[in-house]
C-alpha cells in the first residue's frame, strides 16, 4: 500500500472509530455532568468506560509507522499534525475521566468544593478548544492533499495531476 493511502486510512480510521465515538459519548458526559444535579444516579463509570475505549482504539494508531520519504514535506506535515490531534485527544479524554471520577466520588459524598470542579471543567474545555483547531488544521491539511492525485506517467506539473472544483 502506497504510504500516502496508509496515512489516509489511519487518520480516516481515527475519525470514524475514536472521534466519532467520542462525540456520542461526550453529549451524554455533557449532559450528566451538570454540578447541580450531582446527587442524581448516574453512570460515571460507564462514561469513564467509554472514554478510555476511545482514547485506547486512538492510541493503537500509529502515524510514525508509515514510511514517509524526507522529500515528501507536504505528507510529513499532515503526519505530524496528525500526531499532535493523537495527543490532544487523548489529554481531551484525561481531562473528561478526570472530571466523570470527581463526580462520581462527590455523588459518593466525597468532599469537592465547586471550585475543585471548575477548575477540571476548564481544563477539559481548554483541552477541548485545543482539540478543535488540531482538527480544523488537520482537516485543511488532509483537504489539501486529498484534492490532487499523484501520476507517475505525466511530465507535466513534476507528476501532479490537479483536479478541477467541478471533479471532486
Amino acid at each position: 500500500m502506497d504510504y500516502r493511502t496508509e496515512l489516509l486510512n489511519m487518520i480516516n480510521k481515527f475519525t470514524i472509530e475514536s472521534v466519532e465515538e467520542f462525540k456520542e459519548a461526550e453529549m451524554l458526559i455533557v449532559r450528566d455532568s451538570r454540578f447541580n444535579s450531582i446527587r442524581k444516579k448516574k453512570d460515571y463509570d460507564g462514561h469513564v468506560r467509554m472514554l478510555r475505549k476511545v482514547k485506547s482504539k486512538a492510541l493503537r494508531i500509529d502515524p510514525k509507522s508509515v514510511k514517509i520519504p524526507e522529500s515528501d514535506i507536504e505528507t510529513t506535515q499532515l503526519r505530524k499534525e496528525f500526531e499532535k490531534c493523537l495527543l490532544t485527544f487523548s489529554a481531551v479524554c484525561d481531562g473528561y475521566v478526570q472530571m466523570q471520577m470527581a463526580l462520581k466520588d462527590k455523588s459518593e459524598g466525597a468532599k469537592i468544593s465547586y471550585g475543585q470542579y471548575k477548575e477540571i471543567n476548564n481544563k477539559v474545555k481548554s483541552a477541548r478548544v485545543k482539540l478543535n483547531d488540531n482538527l480544523d488544521e488537520m482537516n485543511i491539511l488532509y483537504s489539501n492533499f486529498t484534492e490532487y492525485s499523484y501520476e507517475d506517467n505525466s511530465d507535466d506539473l513534476a507528476g501532479v495531476e490537479y483536479k478541477t472544483y467541478d471533479q471532486l
